[in-house]
């Protein structure tokens, strides 16, 4: 447990201010068992994967930071895996491709964690984590732990019916069987797309707009002329127009600003409501809820 912890250490966006108390739990009855002391206590509790998907406030968090990454058992079966929501999503692929294990060649280059991963059903390369999902074991606002089958979830793009309801502790995979050297060879193929495409070099937290239907909010954005701007320390990526990086020092307002600016601005000129991926912990808006950052003429989720 550390006090006064700086939050931009835990995101890959490099933002944030100072979390009162962060603490890393061990297995997921410690989670529980803390989650459930914190809710009687009513002291807030928020909850952090690897932070590749997240912006943090300037003000810090108050409470408690949870941080998964401590979460890692895994146990390997028949094409099929039971993992904990810390484990690197990247790294689970890479396994899984050296056993001959075909399905998560998409996610070799994610940079997040098998738990935000599910929440979020990420994806990339025409893939995405519901097509091998068998279960997911949540833990839910009052505390409980429940594991639900893949039939009692809802999953669509970059959504999971978990969102904003329970957090996702451990998930079951399943995969088919495939040709070791050319699912390894696919993955290295993703990989360097990704490098060539994306600015890597750079802290950032991904794709930050959805794809509109049929679209692309990297082609929107860069339409609109937003390639390269800047507010602040935030930055819209050279390389890849829905990305922003963190120039040396951003600050989350800046983010925010550049976000807003943008969403309007695409709004105006094409008559599209673009919609973020990325999440922001507002302290206004509840303890331990992701909030979406919409623009102005968007309706809330």
């Amino acid at each position: 447990m550390e006090k006064n912890y700086p939050l931009d250490r835990l995101n890959t966006w490099k933002i944030g201010g100072l979390a009162e108390v962060v603490y890393w739990p061990q297995t997921m009855a410690d989670m529980s068992d803390v989650w459930q002391r914190a809710q009687e206590a009513k002291i807030p509790v928020w909850l952090i994967g690897r932070g590749s998907n997240l912006l943090i406030p300037d003000e810090g968090l108050p409470g408690i930071t949870l941080v998964t990454t401590s979460l890692r058992a895994i146990e390997w079966g028949e094409y099929s895996v039971r993992v904990e929501a810390g484990y690197t999503l990247a790294r689970l692929a890479q396994e899984a491709g050296e056993r001959g294990w075909s399905g998560l060649e998409f996610a070799r280059g994610i940079p997040g964690s098998v738990g935000g991963a599910v929440m979020m059903n990420a994806g990339a390369h025409g893939g995405e984590m519901a097509a091998h999902i068998s279960s997911v074991t949540a833990l839910w606002a009052d505390g409980t732990v429940k594991k639900l089958e893949r039939a009692e979830l809802e999953f669509a793009y970059r959504f999971c019916s978990l969102r904003g309801n329970a957090w996702v502790v451990e998930a079951q995979l399943a995969f088919s069987p495939g040709d070791h050297e050319q699912i390894l060879s696919t993955m290295k193929e993703n990989i360097s797309t990704r490098a060539v495409n994306q600015p890597l070099e750079k802290p950032n937290a991904g794709s930050v707009f959805r794809n509109p239907p049929g679209d692309s909010a990297g082609r929107l954005i860069e339409s609109a002329g937003w390639k390269g701007k800047s507010i602040g320390g935030a930055q819209v990526s050279e390389k890849h127009a829905n990305f922003i990086v963190n120039t040396g020092n951003a600050k989350a307002k800046d983010v925010l600003a550049l976000i807003k600016a943008i969403a309007n601005d695409v709004h105006s000129k094409f008559g599209i409501k673009l919609q973020t991926e990325v999440a922001y912990f507002n302290e206004a808006r509840g303890s331990g809820h992701e909030v979406r950052i919409e623009s102005e003429q968007s309706s809330p989720e």
